[in-house]
């Protein structure tokens, strides 16, 4: 028992020295005790909307190529001060046990380009970013991880999860989710179209005053169009038209076809 003391004693010594709420996370994390992924706590510097938000970054990791510093597992949890509920957003899917890679964080990009970045931490305060874009389409923050914005006009704040430049033209897109009672739920058209693409990006133009959404999109120099959407008084989004356009370059004929959703 002797010998054994001290490495008992050097544990616990660096158990304490972690912050409360790194412990905490680690309590939350399933993958905790996992050999196949690598676990990375974090939280942010700021609440915004009265959320506490922090989470646990799973970094991808090749023998090959090492760290990935753009599309990463992760859990977010977001605590409200309101009425204390905690909601998990996670990327993780039970069928495969496995995440799907899409977390783009300006906050693991910056720690990824670091000089000298030979590994992450074992956690992190991230830096809640607002920097806008020079001539910004739209009031959303393209460098923040999440966000809240009213995306349909009835005056609740919907919750943004952002994927810094996971968008065409590597501009950030924004998936939507509606803050119920007991869950986070994902919003989409209810029309739900085959040729509909609904996810924002810095781009994507809001009108209050008329109650419409309206997505830009660009397929190379010669092929853009945009979809467009109106809201009802319920709230509830409904894809309307798309437009494609395209310019052939050899013969130097535009084209233009529009398709209206029933």
């Amino acid at each position: 028992m002797k010998c054994l003391f001290p490495i008992i004693l050097i544990t616990l010594s660096f158990a304490a020295c972690k912050p409360s709420w790194v412990r905490e996370l680690e309590r939350k994390n399933p993958l905790r005790d996992s050999t196949q992924y690598t676990s990375v706590y974090f939280r942010f510097d700021t609440i915004i909307n009265d959320f506490e938000v922090s989470g646990i970054l799973y970094p991808a990791y090749e023998d090959v190529h090492g760290w990935n510093g753009y599309e990463n597992g992760v859990r977010l949890f977001f605590h409200s001060l309101k009425t204390d509920k905690e909601y998990v957003w996670t990327d993780w899917h039970e069928h495969c046990h496995c995440f799907q890679n899409i977390f783009m964080s300006k906050n693991v990009y910056d720690i990824y380009f670091t000089k000298g970045f030979k590994g992450y931490s074992d956690y992190y305060v991230f830096t809640y970013d607002t920097t806008p874009l020079p001539e910004p389409s739209n009031e959303l923050y393209p460098n923040a991880e999440y966000q809240f914005y009213d995306v349909d006009f009835d005056g609740d704040l919907e919750l943004l999860i952002n994927y810094y430049h996971g968008g065409p033209y590597s501009c950030t897109c924004y998936e939507v989710f509606e803050i119920t009672d007991t869950a986070l739920v994902r919003k989409e058209p209810v029309n739900e179209p085959d040729i509909s693409w609904f996810s924002l990006d810095d781009n994507t133009e809001f009108d209050a005053e008329n109650k419409t959404i309206t997505n830009n999109f660009y397929s190379g120099c010669c092929s853009w169009g945009e979809f467009f959407y109106r809201v009802d008084d319920n709230g509830d989004i409904y894809a309307v038209y798309s437009v494609h356009n395209s310019r052939n370059g050899d013969d130097d004929v535009f084209e233009s076809d529009t398709t209206y959703i029933k």
